[in-house]
């Protein structure tokens, strides 16, 4: 019997999870609404349905299921499956065990922050493929990341390797949700992108974005389409994530840098112009071999890594 292994992506709106073949072949998927507004405990209920939705699946596809991940926000200490750190799109979170959430499920569970499980994916099967060093990040209305170090994810010492989104970008800037100042989140995530096209639209009478409600899918067709306006703001916004990957370059000298998250939908554009920006501002010499590629997995890289937690 083929064997296969379970994924789980929880977010603050859906859980998405799937069946994986340990060649890292996609078997099934599903989305289901997570309602954490309704509680933990309806959450928690929610979860081992879906644990058992692919139990059911693996069954009907005539696999073996050998274990499931989960992939959650927050600090997650690794293998316990215990949330330390903050999810604030998930109240009452910290201090869960995840994996004891599955303790009478006949396989084991593996849990682990979100961004890892992005990160895991894509070096396993993904645009990372190939490669034992590499910076994942995913990009939209926050900003994470993921380490991977001689081909495993580093984690630090506490759980919290990987917080890309809150490396201090300008010093004394403007205070971030965490309460923080200067976050690099605030200035390059899907909020500041639209913030950037605004004030370009205003400037650029003709611009198509002038005078209506703009969201990230509109200003990045109409950057694709040429708009003078939304050019100007993507550009800003790759040059200031570029600035601040081409900082990790320096510090870390991967071999490929992968951009996920909504805002890597931005397309081929988007990515050249971040990578532009990267060799600007990183050393020549840790950029020679550097491959700096968007992410291949979009929506579907969190449960895939998830699944990952127990493959090899």
């Amino acid at each position: 019997m083929t064997r296969c292994y379970g994924g789980i992506d929880l977010g603050g709106s859906y859980i998405k999870a799937g069946l994986l073949s340990e060649n890292g072949e996609i078997i099934e998927k599903t989305v289901v609404p997570a309602e954490v507004d309704r509680g933990t405990s309806s959450l928690i209920k929610n979860l081992r349905s879906i644990g058992k939705i692919l139990s059911e699946s693996a069954a009907s596809n005539a696999c073996e299921l050998r274990a499931i991940g989960v992939g959650s926000p927050g600090t997650i200490k690794f293998p316990e499956g215990i949330v330390t750190g903050a999810t604030p799109n998930i109240p009452n979170w910290v201090g869960i065990n995840i994996s004891e959430i599955f303790t009478d499920f006949p396989f084991p569970v593996l849990a682990d922050n979100d961004a890892n499980c992005m990160g895991l994916a894509e070096a396993m099967f993904g645009a990372g493929r190939g490669t034992a060093n590499g910076f994942y990040l995913t990009v939209g209305t926050g900003i994470g990341g993921a380490l991977i170090i001689d081909g495993h994810v580093h984690r630090g010492a506490s759980f919290c390797a990987g917080e890309f989104g809150h490396m201090v970008f300008v010093y004394n800037g403007v205070k971030c949700k965490t309460g923080r100042l200067g976050c690099l989140e605030h200035y390059v995530n899907a909020a500041g992108l639209i913030r950037s096209a605004r004030k370009y639209a205003r400037k650029y009478s003709g611009s198509v974005l002038r005078g209506h409600k703009l969201d990230v899918v509109e200003i990045f067709d109409a950057f694709n389409k040429g708009d003078s306006a939304a050019a100007a703001a993507v550009g800003e916004n790759a040059e200031m994530l570029g600035t601040a990957i081409g900082s990790v370059v320096n510090l870390l000298n991967p071999e490929v840098v992968v951009v996920g998250g909504g805002m890597s939908q931005g397309g081929a554009g988007y990515i050249d112009l971040i990578r532009s920006s990267v060799l600007k501002y990183a050393f020549e010499s840790t950029t020679l071999n550097l491959k700096i590629e968007a992410a291949k997995f979009g929506n579907d890289a969190g449960w895939i890594g998830a699944a990952c937690l127990n493959i090899g």
